[in-house]
């Protein structure tokens, strides 16, 4: 066998080895994640990118393959391909009440940086406190899931309410009732936010009575 058909088989078989090698070290990089998360990732990232190598080690018989620069470019990721996955959308905007009650009880609400702006004037600065998944109760007896309608798995926000400056604790609120409101839970779909306010000094978990909870709103994007 020529020397030069010699060097390219072993090129070949060396981008088949890396490609091989990329996808065993992203397997082990994601394998706490759930499975679909871990198909998904590997649908839009590694396949793609061992394509990307079988396509260089291709055009190594030409000379266009580009030497090395060419494997490195081909392993990169695509920046065409990176894009933010909906569930990360930073929750930011006007949503407007998406039923009665919250018609009459907040109208709609901002999102600003931290802040929940409602349209009656009320204003939640909050810091984040959790991430809670929708199996969760929130009460005794009543899962985010089960209220919502949402996933097992869906990732429902917490967040405590801060008072405005450090001189002035948390004002009592309207909205919830008269009393202090102490933590925000909310889930974010697309174009609509649904809300639960608890009551200040009270939990958020199994053994949270009903009455903990203060304000039960969902929004709409405008």
């Amino acid at each position: 066998m020529p020397a030069a058909a010699s060097r390219q088989t072993g090129l070949k078989r060396l981008a088949a080895a890396l490609a091989f090698l990329c996808l065993v070290l992203f397997l082990l990089a994601i394998e706490n994640r759930q499975a679909t998360e871990a198909w998904r990732a590997l649908r839009d990232e590694a396949a793609p990118a061992a394509a990307r190598v079988a396509d260089w080690a291709a055009r190594l018989p030409s000379g266009q393959a580009d030497g090395l620069t060419g494997l490195k470019t081909a392993v990169a990721t695509d920046p065409r391909r990176v894009a933010a996955d909906p569930r990360d959308i930073v929750l930011t905007g006007e949503f407007g009440p998406a039923d009665e009650a919250t018609r009459v009880a907040v109208g709609a609400v901002t999102f600003v940086g931290a802040d929940l702006r409602f349209e009656t004037g009320e204003i939640f600065h909050t810091r984040p406190l959790r991430i809670a998944s929708g199996r969760e109760a929130f009460v005794a007896g009543q899962t985010f899931a089960g209220r919502w309608d949402a996933l097992a798995d869906a990732q429902i926000e917490l967040r405590r309410i801060a008072p405005g400056t450090r001189s002035r604790p948390v004002a009592a609120s309207a909205p919830c009732g008269g009393d202090v409101p102490g933590v925000v839970a909310l889930l974010h779909r697309r174009d609509r936010v649904d809300m639960l306010v608890f009551r200040a000094r009270t939990i958020v978990g199994p053994d949270a009575p009903p009455a903990a909870v203060c304000g039960a709103w969902s929004f709409r994007k405008r």
